[in-house]
């Protein structure tokens, strides 16, 4: 015999009380609403961490601010429409209810499995940043390994989040097409007042954290003093681990340490100070970082320079963007790159004459060459006689940028010459970095040669007068 199968049919009716209807509602938009903001304020603390010294931060324009409340109002509210269809359809077994009893725990299995397995792995990648900025926590790290520096979501992958509003959204609703009767109309309806609901929770502020990270940005000293940093063609990174101060110079020549403006009499004391505490790397040279605007005169620049060499151990390092910028500007800030100074020599065979005329000519020893070619010529120059001395001449009226400039092509070609050096003696290509020194020095005559001062008419410091 054939046997016969009790068939369920899923569109039977299901009862629900107006009383579960409106508590249920209730109760799913104050858990939406608070999930919403759970979301932003752990977003926006997470974005705390990435504060460096400089207090810079992971700074979201107004559109990528919207965006992502959005993205977390509809995220809240479709878990909270998951909610509500589960304390709605979710009753207590009655008698003859077995069918409708059935339908019930479907749907609301179907509600728990989804909302939990999502709410678990995005909670997994989203902390996953922050664990990323604690690394080091407790050293003396001034910025953080933090990915967003090179990946932009909302400017690279904004379909992404919206595709995954849209399949939990389905989701959601997948079951109840079997259940409910005139099944589009309710799903329209639900997404519409998603839609008007998720607009609403991004326009409610408990915690206004814009307003905080604004005014603490505001102290970021190249915005705060207007220092604009000199564009070059070459650069160097200049190790943190190495740093032992960092000092800012306005355009007006003014100093600024540790956010506070100072004298050089100040700065003197200071530099005095760490270079009898600083610990001396075998490896690398400990260096103070200039942060100097690109249109401060050289006069200014000298002045705190001869503080530096002559009261400390230290090598000089000038903060720079490259020419080409890949990343945003407040990252060269954090993570600096520059040129470092080369030291200076007394006696010498081959001089090397780097000069910029008032007409904006690069020469090399009184004769022209274009950007491409000083680097390389510098780099034959010396290697044609390894006692040598780059002597640097500046045009009149010379600003800082058009000193860094010539150093920087000084140090390219510098670099050229270890490289080739560094291949015929099979040294390994380590070395050529972090040890160049032990294979050539690099030898300069720069700002504070006697010529250029007084050619410049640059006063000899006397710090009773500061």
């Amino acid at each position: 015999m054939k046997e016969e199968r009790k068939k369920i049919s899923f569109r039977e009716e299901i009862i629900i009380s107006k009383f579960r209807f409106w508590g249920g509602f209730i109760v799913s938009i104050l858990l939406s609403f608070s999930l919403y903001q759970f979301f932003i304020i752990g977003r926006d603390f997470l974005r705390l961490l990435t504060f460096s010294d400089n207090f810079n931060y992971l700074d979201f324009s107004e559109k990528e601010l919207f965006f992502y409340n959005m993205f977390f109002a509809f995220l809240s509210l479709i878990i909270g429409q998951s909610y509500f269809l589960k304390i709605i359809i979710d009753t207590n077994k009655k008698f003859r209810e077995k069918k409708i009893q059935f339908k019930r725990k479907k749907i609301t299995h179907n509600q728990n499995i989804w909302s939990w397995f999502f709410l678990s792995w995005f909670l997994r990648f989203a902390t996953m940043y922050g664990f990323l900025n604690m690394v080091g926590f407790g050293q003396k790290l001034n910025y953080a390994p933090a990915f967003y520096e090179n990946i932009n979501f909302y400017e690279e992958y904004p379909y992404l989040f919206i595709l995954i509003i849209l399949v939990l959204f389905l989701q959601s609703w997948q079951i109840l097409s079997l259940t409910i009767r005139n099944y589009f109309k309710y799903l329209i309806s639900s997404f519409i007042l998603i839609s008007v609901l998720s607009f609403g929770f991004t326009k409610i502020k408990l915690i206004d954290f814009e307003r905080y990270f604004n005014k603490q940005n505001a102290e970021n000293p190249y915005f705060k003093e207007n220092i604009e940093l000199p564009k070059i063609h070459f650069t160097e990174t200049l190790s943190f681990r190495n740093k032992e101060l960092e000092i800012f110079v306005s355009k007006k020549g003014e100093i600024y340490f540790s956010g506070e403006k100072r004298n050089l009499s100040e700065i003197k004391k200071i530099l005095i100070e760490v270079n009898s505490d600083a610990y001396y790397y075998h490896n690398f040279n400990s260096f103070v970082q200039l942060n100097i605007d690109e249109k401060t005169p050289l006069k200014h620049i000298y002045k705190l320079k001869e503080i530096i060499t002559n009261y400390t151990d230290f090598k000089i390092a000038y903060s720079a963007y490259p020419e080409n910028l890949i990343l945003s500007k407040t990252r060269y800030q954090d993570k600096s790159e520059g040129i470092f100074e080369g030291r200076k020599v007394g006696l010498f065979e081959n001089e090397i004459i780097l000069e910029l005329t008032n007409e904006n000519e690069l020469l090399v020893n009184n004769r022209v060459y274009n950007c491409q070619e000083i680097a390389s010529t510098i780099s034959c120059l010396i290697l044609k006689n390894k006692k040598y001395r780059i002597t640097i001449k500046l045009k009149k009226n010379a600003l800082f940028s058009d000193y860094l400039k010539l150093l920087s092509y000084a140090r390219e070609g510098y670099f050229k010459s270890v490289t080739l050096l560094a291949k015929e003696q099979d040294i390994d290509p380590y070395f050529i970095y972090y040890e160049s020194e032990n294979i050539l020095n690099f030898n300069t005559v720069d700002i504070d040669d006697a010529e250029i001062i007084d050619k410049l008419k640059i006063q000899l410091l006397n710090l009773e007068d500061e």
